[in-house]
């Protein structure tokens, strides 16, 4: 269980991670390879490659060690500089940075790592709590990784009577989140709000997710039996693709607190 390289790269309900994005470009690649007329000399060469190959266990490994390269490098760093200015450093940013790390590293494990569990996206946005209120920066991070993590563990309650239960858990969670960190948290700007376009725009994408999700693929696919698991893999690639930028925005809000003085 701790080692699942006997179960394929990704879980039967693709993890929201750059897998998921991988597996769904490989998907888009082997049908406009089949319905899109290519030159006899082109499509031999490409051929061997459509669809894309599993990574190994062992390629997968790489890639993640690769993915904590930052919070090596920047761990080394603060921890050599903390050594020999302890009389100046301000042991705050130590501190912060060991949050940003392990959740930096809690990401990095989450979107690279071999059959990832959709629920391990927990692993980031549960430390990320710590550093909700220190910035306005770290709140977005929070709220964007929780709307966009939780989102993607919707799908699990998968029953009609739980419905209703998870989305007014899902609603009145994300709002009153929202609303206590726009009134604790310092503002860089005196107008400046938490929630930007970005969020705006996600919201809309996952409103019209959850009414296709719960609503038409129900009444449209579903009793023919056609395209049974479009819905999951929607859920997947667009919270993959969110994540990703979350995962950017930790490493860049890390790099921040690490070379801060």
């Amino acid at each position: 269980r701790l080692f699942p390289f006997g179960r394929g790269l990704v879980h039967d309900y693709w993890a929201a991670n750059v897998w998921a994005l991988y597996l769904f470009a490989s998907r888009v690649a082997t049908v406009a390879f089949r319905r899109i007329p290519i030159p006899d000399d082109i499509r031999s060469l490409v051929q061997p490659f459509i669809p894309f190959p599993e990574p190994t266990p062992g390629l997968v490994a790489i890639i993640l060690l690769l993915g904590l390269v930052p919070t090596i490098i920047y761990a080394w760093k603060v921890g050599t500089s903390s050594l020999k200015r302890w009389w100046q450093l301000n042991s705050f940013i130590p501190a912060m940075f060991f949050v940003h790390g392990v959740v930096f590293s809690s990401f990095s494990a989450f979107m690279l790592g071999f059959h990832v569990h959709e629920k391990a996206i927990m692993t980031a946005i549960i430390p990320l709590t710590l550093l909700a209120t220190t910035s306005c920066y770290s709140a977005r991070l929070f709220i964007r990784t929780s709307y966009l993590g939780i989102f993607a563990l919707l799908p699990l309650q998968f029953r009609t009577e739980e419905l209703l239960l998870k989305v007014a858990l899902y609603v009145t969670w994300l709002s009153g989140a929202i609303f206590t960190l726009e009134s604790v948290v310092p503002k860089a700007k005196g107008n400046e709000t938490l929630l930007t376009l970005f969020d705006y725009i996600a919201f809309f994408i996952m409103t019209c997710l959850l009414l296709f999700m719960e609503v038409i693929h129900p009444i449209v696919f579903l009793p023919s039996g056609r395209l049974e698991f479009l819905p999951l893999m929607a859920t997947s690639v667009a919270c993959g693709i969110g994540l990703l930028y979350c995962w950017m925005e930790s490493s860049v809000i890390m790099i921040v607190t690490a070379t801060k003085r």
